[in-house]
């Protein structure tokens, strides 16, 4: 059966960056009375709504798709590595937290996700993937 993990949220400072940024759009708006103003924000929306909404499904061969909103999908088949790193910080620490490895035949690839329990997407990768290499970093 598949096991199914959802992304982490926003944090608090991600939200009141949002919101200066509407607020400084809509007065410039308002300022200027050009809608071309707003069309920066309005094309950001859904990939915001995307990116903090996603799905990482772990398949019953052990492959992980990563499912968003809009049915867009990342898989990767034969999981092979995880690079972990519990303690990152400084700016765009999401990204840098987890990094998943993985190589299909030929195709080779990495991207970063951002679930919102760590440790129980490993485990049950490890469980479906008995020889997956897992490597913590710590800095």
């Amino acid at each position: 059966m598949e096991k199914i993990f959802k992304s982490k949220g926003m944090t608090t400072t991600e939200k009141w960056v949002i919101v200066f940024v509407l607020a400084f759009m809509c007065g410039t708006y308002l300022l200027l009375k050009e809608a071309s103003v707003l069309c920066g924000f309005i094309v950001a929306i859904p990939f915001l709504i995307s990116n903090y909404q996603r799905k990482y499904i772990i398949k019953e061969n052990g492959d992980l798709w990563v499912k968003t909103v809009f049915g867009i999908s990342q898989k990767a088949i034969g999981v092979n590595c995880i690079l972990y790193n519990p303690s990152a910080k400084g700016w765009q620490w999401r990204v840098r937290q987890m990094v998943v490895r993985y190589q299909n035949g030929l195709k080779k690839g990495f991207f970063p996700i951002t679930p919102a329990d760590p440790e129980g997407l490993i485990a049950a990768l490890k469980e479906k993937n008995p020889d997956l290499e897992l490597q913590y970093t710590y800095k």
